[in-house]
């Protein structure tokens, strides 16, 4: 009896042994977030934007993401402390490599992937740091991240033709006569399109995130946790296509008239949305939990617990900055202040007299200027230039268009052959909105070289820019189209074939004088 009591007392000293001290595995894993959040700061700050993103309104659930992953990991603190650290051995290696990783799809202009990567440098920070255990207890909270990530637009245009086959099914059931366009719904009182922002997917995202909280803070088995998934999911789903459906019926009843129709039916959604999580509390499946948390709570710690130490801590700090360090201390290529070629036969290069005014945001060179032909007519050349890329600062970042506030009436590519030179361009039609209809001839040059920029291209540009990186250039060429646009193809066409070497020679690699 008094053997028993003995063991009984020590599992006791042992468990509340733990809880004086510096709770290191906390530190670790709270301290990898913000130091991950710092020192990747070009990203968060891209991840803030889609937060903020009031026009598509789609992440803008992020902060509350954020505000459960800390509570998650805080509320397990004590967990965390009787867990043994046992940071492996060269794990800072691999760490690195994922740094350097971020870093490739930063140089390469890959927005989502550098975001979608921070939750895994922060789990194998988490990793490298305390060893696998601390990493597997602390999955879940870091991964629940990404509900607040744009990896769910992958499933974007799914929901979109879902929600318009739904809509469509449920106002022909009612007696309204409807028909389809692509994504836009006739009904005789006018027309209703089922944009990408009223897919469902802000409601899905939410109905997920919720429902997995859920089931981690029931520690319910998983496959309750999937029950829980498959019924929120399918229930914020349900709830989007019910106002997609009164919102019609209310348009058809009212011509067009209804406040739903005029004024606003986001936050109608937000209301139905909130009765429908009413029944998921009472109506959510429910489940055994597992025995996970109990043994948690009975189990003593291990007799034998090694710290991180000093050096697997500092390690990790290191690996953990290596793509941003490297990014700071490797510039990028030195563009020279050059002039735009002289074209044989062609006045020129003069000022631009052309409302076409492409856009292209922080170019490191970039200027615009037009020839003109007695025989062939005007063409106008425009040139931006990157020495260096960056996140805000891209050859194909947001925003940035060789159209301008052009409206693009056609697109289509092509191969312009200029001497030996096969150039792969994308040709636009399109309208100003002053009236002028122009062509314009568009293509992109790595180090001179004619590219289309595709994600081969962007990761070889983003691999190749871990040593110097590369002159990236855009080239457009525009011509006013008259009767229609075969008399300004005619005129691109004519430009000398000595032209296309001259230009691209401007773009190759040269050192700053």
């Amino acid at each position: 009896m008094n053997e028993q009591a003995r063991t009984i007392s020590d599992r006791t000293t042992a468990v509340d042994g733990a809880s004086p001290g510096v709770n290191a595995a906390l530190l670790i894993v709270l301290g990898t977030l913000v130091l991950t959040a710092l020192l990747y700061w070009q990203t968060s700050i891209e991840i803030v934007d889609f937060w903020q993103d009031t026009a598509r309104r789609r992440y803008t659930h992020g902060w509350a993401v954020l505000a459960v992953t800390i509570w998650l990991i805080w509320r397990d603190r004590q967990a965390l402390r009787a867990i043994p650290l046992a940071p492996p051995l060269g794990g800072w290696v691999v760490l690195a490599l994922g740094s350097l990783a971020w870093l490739v799809a930063t140089n390469a202009g890959l927005l989502v992937p550098t975001m979608l990567v921070l939750p895994m440098l922060v789990l194998a920070a988490v990793w490298a740091a305390g060893g696998p255990r601390l990493a597997l207890h602390v999955a879940f909270p870091v991964l629940y991240l990404y509900f607040a990530l744009p990896i769910w637009d992958a499933i974007d245009l799914p929901l979109q033709w879902l929600t318009t086959v739904v809509s469509l099914w449920a106002v022909g059931l009612v007696g309204i006569p409807a028909t389809t366009d692509g994504f836009v719904i006739h009904i005789p009182a006018g027309w209703f399109e089922i944009a990408s922002s009223c897919n469902g997917l802000h409601f899905f995202i939410v109905a997920l995130a919720i429902a997995a909280v859920h089931g981690q803070i029931d520690r319910a088995r998983w496959p309750v946790r999937l029950l829980l998934l498959a019924f929120a999911g399918g229930l914020a789903l349900f709830t989007n296509w019910l106002r997609v459906f009164i919102v019609i019926v209310a348009g058809h009843l009212t011509d067009m008239q209804h406040f739903l129709i005029q004024v606003d039916h986001y936050y109608f959604g937000w209301v139905l949305f909130a009765f429908a999580l009413v029944a998921y509390i009472f109506l959510a499946p429910r489940g055994a939990r597992s025995d996970g948390r109990a043994r948690d709570a009975t189990s003593p710690p291990p007799a034998k617990r090694r710290g991180p130490g000093l050096s697997a801590v500092v390690l990790t700090a290191a690996a953990l900055a290596a793509g941003p360090v490297w990014s700071l201390v490797n510039g990028g290529s030195q563009l020279v202040k050059v002039l735009p070629p002289v074209v044989d036969g062609w006045q020129g290069p003069s000022g631009i007299t052309s409302d076409w005014h492409p856009v292209f945001a922080q170019a490191d060179e970039e200027w615009q200027v037009e020839y003109r032909s007695e025989a062939s007519g005007v063409v106008a050349l425009y040139v931006a230039a990157y020495g260096r890329q960056h996140q805000g600062k891209e050859l194909r970042g947001h925003g940035n268009s060789v159209t301008g506030t052009d409206r693009v009436l056609h697109a289509v590519a092509r191969e312009w052959r200029s001497g030996g030179t096969a150039v792969p361009v994308t040709e636009w039609q399109t309208i100003s909105a002053a009236g002028h209809r122009r062509l314009v001839w568009s293509f992109f040059a790595i180090d001179g070289r004619p590219s289309r920029v595709g994600l081969r291209d962007q990761l070889e540009y983003g691999l190749h820019a871990l040593g110097h990186a590369p002159t990236a250039a855009v080239i457009a060429l525009a011509s006013e189209c008259q009767l229609d646009c075969e008399d300004a193809r005619a005129t691109l066409e004519t430009l000398p074939h000595s032209f296309l070497p001259e230009l691209l020679a401007l773009l190759e690699p040269r050192a700053t004088p």
